[in-house]
């Protein structure tokens, strides 16, 4: 893949958190602990469960937490710096929500992270 492309596909991911932070920001956050509460109803994984129950009280510092992640990523990726770092927290971030996302919405969490592993090991 040549360098163009490369930055191509790393603004598209950034792109793509940028999106995501915004709609948490006006859509999630209004809604935290509603938000919160599907996704411990919809885990499949016990202790998943359980933690997000425990965070039910901390429901808009959580999804707060969520935009700012997702915030940095997107900041990080657009301006090109620190990618693999990024990329990396991108597939930490997608992989740590599978357990809480239902069929049919896991399995694109699976294969994004595998994919940006192609791109983390051509740009790193």
């Amino acid at each position: 893949m040549s360098l163009p492309l490369l930055q191509i596909a790393t603004r598209v991911v950034g792109l793509g958190f940028a999106v995501a932070s915004v709609f948490n920001l006006t859509i999630s956050l209004p809604r935290a602990r509603q938000m919160l509460n599907s996704f411990a109803d919809d885990s499949w994984l016990p202790p998943y469960r359980r933690v997000l129950r425990v965070l039910l009280p901390a429901a808009p510092a959580v999804i707060g937490s969520v935009v700012a992640f997702q915030a940095a990523v997107a900041w990080n990726l657009l301006r090109g710096r620190r990618v693999t770092g990024a990329l990396r927290g991108a597939q930490a971030f997608m992989l740590g929500l599978v357990p809480a996302l239902t069929w049919p919405y896991w399995p694109s969490n699976v294969v994004l992270p595998a994919l940006l592993e192609i791109l983390v090991r051509r740009v790193g």
